[in-house]
């Protein structure tokens, strides 16, 4: 699966890296960085301004 998102970074260890999906199964939005500290918080900007 890595692969087929192109995550896979060292030795098959995947980066971080968040996939939105709608329910009709289209890719919406990549999050390529991923902060710990402010990424619900960056999922929810991406809502409220979509």
């Amino acid at each position: 699966m890595g692969e087929a998102y192109a995550v896979n970074k060292w030795f098959l260890f995947p980066s971080r890296k968040t996939f939105l999906i709608d329910e009709k199964g289209m890719l919406v939005h990549i999050f390529d960085e991923v902060n710990l500290h402010s990424h619900p918080d960056d999922i929810l900007k991406f809502f409220d301004h979509k």
